[in-house]
């Protein structure tokens, strides 16, 4: 009875961690930064008073309205970065999502998964994993958020984007893929 018992709930619960996204199963992990915006907030700051006059606030008005989900998770763990690159994977899959881009350096390789939208350079979803290459040399990280090391990070953002644009948020929050993304742009208007 009693093995049976423990039989039981070790299933429930990879069950249940496996029903979780990556963005849940990490939410109250120290050593991850979890950035999640909600629709709510997008909501919120499409209400908000910007000078219509001005071409690069209206710009970034219509930016995050057109967003419904914000989230980034940044690790320094490389059992944590290898959990969210087989999350991804398996997103890609299950979402049927194109690969936009892939770019290895010597920094990092950053891929981004997109869903197309209804018009052209605007896409349903944007995924992008960033896995960034420790130096050799050095055994440090070049990339670090609030100082803290950075060996990968996984942003989702959902809603009716253009890409045009994505660029300029992931620059604003200083996340590594910015200039990857903006490249991805360029080549998927060519």
């Amino acid at each position: 009875m009693k093995k049976n018992l423990l039989l039981l709930t070790a299933c429930i619960t990879s069950f249940w961690v496996s029903g979780q996204s990556i963005f849940e199963r990490y939410a109250d992990n120290d050593e991850v930064t979890l950035v999640s915006i909600s629709p709510k907030m997008f909501k919120m700051l499409g209400q908000m008073s910007l000078s219509l006059d001005d071409p690069e606030a209206q710009e970034y008005l219509e930016m995050v309205t057109s967003i419904n989900n914000f989230k980034v998770l940044v690790s320094s763990n490389q059992d944590i970065s290898s959990d969210m690159l087989k999350w991804v994977n398996l997103q890609v899959s299950k979402q049927d999502l194109d690969e936009l881009m892939s770019v290895k350096d010597k920094e990092a390789d950053v891929t981004f998964y997109v869903k197309e939208g209804n018009k052209e350079n605007y896409v349903e979803q944007l995924l992008m994993y960033v896995n960034e290459r420790i130096h050799s040399e050095t055994g440090q990280s070049k990339f670090n958020i609030n100082g803290r090391d950075v060996k990968a990070v996984l942003m989702l953002l959902e809603g009716n984007i253009d890409l045009n644009q994505i660029s300029k948020l992931t620059d604003q929050m200083d996340l590594p893929g910015g200039n990857q993304l903006r490249k991805a742009q360029q080549k998927k208007s060519l």
